[in-house]
């Protein structure tokens, strides 16, 4: 697997940031969401993240492991956002199957719960 593309976007949530994410999805490229339609096509994935970005909503992107071979890997991770009137993080653990395509962006992003 390509490590600069994956460790482009890690980063980037990392930093509590979406700038420049989208660029490391193909033209044609997938982004699923738990319990969400799939956003398809690097244009509209970009219109989400800024959307997100817009709002400007707080968050923590932790990484605990990624496992990767070839073109595939699967980042397991905690995404939270504040609580809100002082409440604490609201935090969540999931996963993200990661496909890269032949030019090493990122074909399809998945995730899952728990």
């Amino acid at each position: 697997m390509n490590g600069d593309t994956l460790s482009a976007v890690l980063d980037a949530f990392a930093r509590g940031s979406v700038d420049g994410v989208a660029d490391r999805f193909a033209e044609n490229g997938a982004y699923c969401e738990v319990r969400k339609a799939p956003i398809r096509g690097r244009v509209a994935i970009a219109a989400e993240f800024a959307r997100f970005a817009a709002a400007g909503i707080p968050f923590r992107f932790e990484v605990d492991d990624v496992l990767a071979s070839g073109d595939r890997a699967c980042v397991v991770y905690r995404f939270a956002t504040p609580g809100g009137d002082g409440e604490p993080w609201r935090e969540r653990a999931g996963c993200a199957t990661v496909r890269l395509d032949e030019r090493g962006q990122i074909a399809e992003w998945r995730e899952y719960e728990g």
